[in-house]
């Protein structure tokens, strides 16, 4: 599995568990500390749409400024995720552009590098979503494989001040281990 197809069964992942939403569902609490259903479906829209925007050459500040701006989520929350996932992977797919630097917070990078982070980012924000849902939480194995090979390769906290709990053991399956070193208990 390449980096866009991993970012592309992330969204699958998340798009899943957000069909599973009910109307009572969207104020729940998730593992992300202050966030509930809504602010994270909105974080993980609001991430497909800065992307779209830095890798067409504006810098994650204005970005950021952008995105911020507006509501992130619609009427159909659903929708919204679909369709800023397909302008998030024309973007990433153009010829030529995983070589380009793009403008994060984190400091001009590889847009190969910032594929990975987006990857990781959708594929553990499902996890939360099904986790604050009461939905499954099993991921695609082959997801979870190409994203902990990210989080092992990467600076403990992944630049953005996470903490690994340290408590999976050696024996602990992938997912187990994925969740344990981004702060999350399996």
């Amino acid at each position: 599995m390449d980096a866009l197809d991993a970012l592309d069964v992330a969204v699958r992942e998340f798009g899943e568990r957000l069909a599973l939403v009910g109307d009572g569902q969207w104020t729940a609490p998730t593992p992300c500390d202050e966030w509930d259903v809504r602010y994270l479906v909105a974080h993980v829209v609001g991430g497909n749409r800065f992307a779209t925007l830095v890798l067409d050459g504006m810098s994650a500040d204005e970005a950021v400024e952008q995105v911020m701006g507006q509501p992130q989520l619609g009427t159909a929350p659903l929708a919204d995720l679909t369709a800023t996932a397909a302008a998030q992977h024309a973007a990433f797919g153009a010829t030529g552009r995983l070589d380009q630097p793009v403008s994060h917070p984190l400091g001009d990078m590889p847009a190969r590098r910032f594929l990975e982070l987006r990857a990781y980012d959708v594929t553990l924000h499902a996890w939360d979503l099904a986790r604050a849902i009461g939905a499954d939480e099993t991921l695609d194995p082959a997801l979870v494989g190409q994203v902990l090979g990210v989080v092992e390769r990467a600076h403990a906290g992944m630049g953005f001040g996470i903490t690994p709990l340290g408590l999976a053991g050696p024996g602990a399956s992938p997912q187990h281990r994925l969740l344990d070193l981004t702060g999350r208990r399996a």
